[in-house]
């Protein structure tokens, strides 16, 4: 399994049970969205949390 996939199963299982509902349906929702959308999304996600765990951003340093 990737290590990613680990982090965030690890994170995941921590949740509580809401907060595993709101994963599951961000998750559901997002693979419906087109491309173009996920981009976007992709994008908003990544300004408001700067990249994963095993980047940091240049600019912001997150």
């Amino acid at each position: 399994m990737d290590e990613k996939v680990k982090r965030l199963l690890k994170v995941y299982s921590e949740l509580d049970w809401d907060s595993r509902k709101a994963v599951r349906d961000f998750i559901m929702d997002f693979e419906k969205e087109e491309y173009s959308e996920k981009r976007k999304i992709n994008e908003s996600l990544n300004k408001s949390l700067g990249p994963l765990m095993t980047n940091t951003c240049p600019y912001c340093g997150k």
